[in-house]
């Protein structure tokens, strides 16, 4: 890899589908798998995309749906203004010059006008379309969301189809009541191309660690995959949720240890930093 001219992140909107799996090891051992589709979605082009399928729509009903409320808080109305509110809160660009201003997310949509997203990825990138960083929106069951955020380092802005990125940082959001808010995530994620994954990684201060992982394979934004999707109720929030409660559920027959929930962190935003197990960017 060199030093050369930063790589361009400019894809176009596209499905990925693919697994979520949960994996607890340790003291206690657990497992779930489920098929998904996410959206990738650049959201400079969210009038272009809302034409794209008449089973597909921007902020209005359909089988299938993104709505920008489900991302951002009040006073905002719009995802592109709350985004960068959050870059700047960050503090990980302190110059107006170097803030990202165009983003791409990687989401699950709404099936039906319902939906519930654990984790929604945004990819930030500057007017040239260089990827700068990377903005994590983490949810709880409870309406509670916080934002983890990577900044990239100077020599991972050259990015290979297959560059995969890893960083790490403490886990400050209550997610789940088997989980301690103490804790280490280590992130390793593989920019969207043909294929896609991440890895998140949750270990110290827990009984059991925990990976969980999303394995994709990319699909045209079309109606004819819009509407497999919406068959197969592969993405539907309820069947999400009742998955998270019903795997809740097993946790607790197992034995799993109850943690209440604290407060909310005071910043909507928190810094992660590139991963001490080697180079951030693996080829």
């Amino acid at each position: 890899m060199t030093n050369s001219a930063p790589s361009k992140f400019a894809p176009a909107p596209c499905l990925y589908e693919g697994v979520v799996t949960h994996i607890r090891s340790g003291a206690l051992e657990h497992r779930l798998a489920y098929k998904v589709t996410s959206l990738l979605l650049p959201l400079d082009q969210l009038k272009q995309i809302d034409r794209i399928s008449p089973l597909f729509s921007i902020n209005r009903f359909n089988l299938i749906s993104f709505h920008e409320a489900d991302y951002i808080e009040p006073p905002f109305e719009s995802l592109q203004g709350y985004l960068e509110h959050l870059i700047e809160q960050s503090g990980e660009f302190p110059m107006d010059g170097e803030r990202p201003t165009r983003f791409v997310a990687l989401t699950f949509p709404r099936l039906l006008g319902r939906a519930f997203n654990p984790l929604t990825i945004f990819f930030c990138c500057d007017s040239e379309n260089h990827l700068r960083a990377i903005l994590y929106q983490v949810s709880n069951t409870f309406g509670q969301r916080h934002h983890y955020i990577y900044r990239l380092a100077n020599d991972e802005s050259n990015l290979s189809q297959d560059a995969r990125l890893r960083h790490e940082g403490k886990k400050i959001f209550y997610v789940s009541p088997f989980l301690d808010i103490a804790g280490e995530y280590s992130f390793s994620i593989r920019l969207p191309h043909e294929k896609l994954s991440y890895q998140i990684g949750l270990s110290g201060g827990q009984p059991s660690a925990l990976m969980a992982s999303f394995v994709a394979q990319k699909k045209p934004f079309n109606t004819r995959n819009l509407l497999l999707t919406f068959v197969r109720l592969v993405q539907s929030g309820w069947k999400i949720l009742a998955a998270i409660h019903l795997e809740a559920l097993k946790l607790w027959r197992k034995g799993a240890p109850f943690y209440k929930r604290p407060a909310a962190p005071s910043e909507p935003v928190s810094a992660l930093h590139r991963s001490k197990f080697g180079k951030g960017l693996h080829q």
